[in-house]
């Protein structure tokens, strides 16, 4: 049934696009993401981060680029990164990536790297249990569908007879 959500969802987005996307990565993955100057928590990288087409406009600059906010990078090690400010370059309504890359000089680069196997290791056993819920949802919806198509015909005839209706079917 996820995947009808999505279908639906993904309708309702595409008629009527009016922000741009800015996906955030890090380099190692899995670096802890967060908005420079708010401090709100943007999420583990890679994550996306949407921003109102209407209104970027606003924060356009002499080459016209629209200017946002950027991010810092913590990962598990304690290295830091921040990438301030962010230029998207392009349509209101684009998608733009950046990536947050850790300084390889700062200690513990080894930690940060077995996180990022395991976050991958996680994220694929997500996709394999999503994978098995779409196809356990679409043997459902097949089920239904064709045993709503394997109904047989009847036929009924109904008699009146004196105070009595009599029905026969076959």
């Amino acid at each position: 049934m996820r995947w009808l959500t999505t279908l639906l969802s993904v309708a309702v987005l595409t008629g009527c696009t009016t922000r741009a996307t800015l996906a955030v990565y890090s380099q190692p993955p899995g670096a802890y993401l967060t908005e420079v100057g708010t401090g709100n928590v943007v999420g583990m990288a890679p994550a996306a981060v949407y921003y109102d087409g209407h209104l970027l406009p606003n924060y356009k600059d002499a080459q016209g680029c629209y200017i946002v906010k950027g991010f810092e990078a913590h990962w598990i090690s304690g290295a830091r990164t921040v990438f301030n400010p962010v230029r998207l370059c392009g349509s209101s309504t684009g998608r733009y990536n950046i990536t947050l890359n850790r300084d390889a000089s700062y200690p513990d680069l080894e930690k940060d790297l077995h996180f990022a196997l395991q976050l991958q290791a996680l994220r694929a056993q997500q996709q394999q249990a999503r994978a098995v819920q779409d196809a356990a949802d679409a043997a459902l919806i097949s089920a239904f569908f064709s045993t709503q198509q394997n109904t047989t015909s009847v036929n009924c005839s109904s008699y009146l007879i004196g105070n009595t209706v009599q029905t026969t079917c076959r």
